[in-house]
């Protein structure tokens, strides 16, 4: 596979131009190492500035070591090349002899998450592309990737922190850094639309989201409760807050509560299986009665049937289907 030599260390791929070297064409590598006061009006110094800025603890700027192998980058480019031709298997046993051999080197790693993501290994995929960016965190390619690989998964929160990390790091021209803005702004407006909220705001609703349902996976109703009601003060339009609410409030035996945060979700999201589903269950209780923990299925109703077209209430008969014949 043929590529354009750093007019600096003459062995990496050339992947930008240098003011510093007459506008030749350097290495991500070298650019890094020769940053100065100097470079104040390049973007590529300002993004990293702003990356780093991001990345400080009180510890300090994390530092990191990168292998330079060209001998090792150019046996990786030919194994992705056996692989975008459809050899997939020999160009993974090429790199997967690399990887035993050179540990520390980041291009190793990155092109095994290409291997994987190209084989539909997503989560083996981002495994690989952190540990390319833990050792080399400019390596933009496999910011991107692992964006992708995120969005493949329907996992928009990660998608949108990697290519945020596109962003900051790279380019303004570069065609990543542009498909990263482009699928971020995208989220925005969608978000917006549905939601009534910005994107930030989206994301920490997520978040709060998660660790309420992190509670109520361990039974701990009550403090499930509050997070998913912290989590609607950001969001009013969160159907599956309320939702899971309902489920909480059936746990403690509080059927009206039960049954009001299920039509609530309703409200928002008429087609909402999940709150259909379990509304008719609550509805059978005596007021007092807890709902049974065994009934309790986790699911991401909107990622795993929604967007895939899948009837929630379809998968919960055959469920009982099968428990019946047993």
């Amino acid at each position: 596979m043929k590529k354009n030599k750093c007019a600096i260390c003459g062995e990496n791929r050339a992947r930008r131009t240098c003011g510093l070297h007459d506008n030749k064409m350097i290495c991500s590598l070298c650019c890094a190492e020769i940053r100065n006061s100097d470079c104040e009006d390049c973007q590529y110094f300002k993004t990293a500035k702003q990356y780093l800025s991001s990345k400080t603890k009180q510890s300090g700027v994390k530092h990191f070591i990168a292998e330079i192998n060209e001998e090792v980058e150019n046996a990786v480019d030919q194994a992705l090349a056996m692989v975008e031709k459809g050899d997939i298997k020999k160009g993974r046993a090429i790199i997967t002899d690399l990887r035993k051999d050179y540990p520390r080197n980041h291009m190793v790693h990155y092109g095994m998450g290409v291997v994987h993501a190209l084989s539909g290994e997503n989560d083996e995929a981002i495994k690989c592309f952190d540990k390319a960016i833990d050792i080399f965190p400019y390596l933009i390619e496999a910011h991107f990737n692992k964006g992708v690989a995120y969005k493949k998964k329907l996992d928009i929160t990660n998608t949108i922190k990697a290519f945020k990390e596109v962003i900051a790091i790279g380019s303004p021209n570069d065609s990543m850094v542009k498909q990263a803005k482009n699928f971020i702004e995208g989220m925005e407006e969608n978000v917006l639309e549905t939601n009534g909220v910005d994107l930030e705001t989206y994301l920490q609703c997520q978040e709060i989201f998660s660790k309420a349902f992190s509670y109520m996976e361990k039974q701990e109703w009550q403090r499930a409760i509050n997070g998913f009601k912290e989590c609607l003060i950001k969001n009013k339009k969160h159907p599956q807050s309320y939702g899971n609410m309902g489920l909480c409030y059936a746990q403690l035996g509080q059927k009206e509560e039960a049954l009001s945060a299920f039509d609530k979700a309703l409200e928002i999201d008429p087609s909402y299986e999940p709150a259909i589903v379990n509304r008719a269950a609550v509805e059978s209780l005596e007021e007092g009665e807890k709902l049974e923990s065994s009934k309790l299925d986790s699911i991401e109703y909107y990622k795993d049937f929604a967007l895939k077209k899948r009837s929630y209430a379809r998968y919960i008969l055959q469920k009982l289907k099968g428990k019946f014949s047993e």
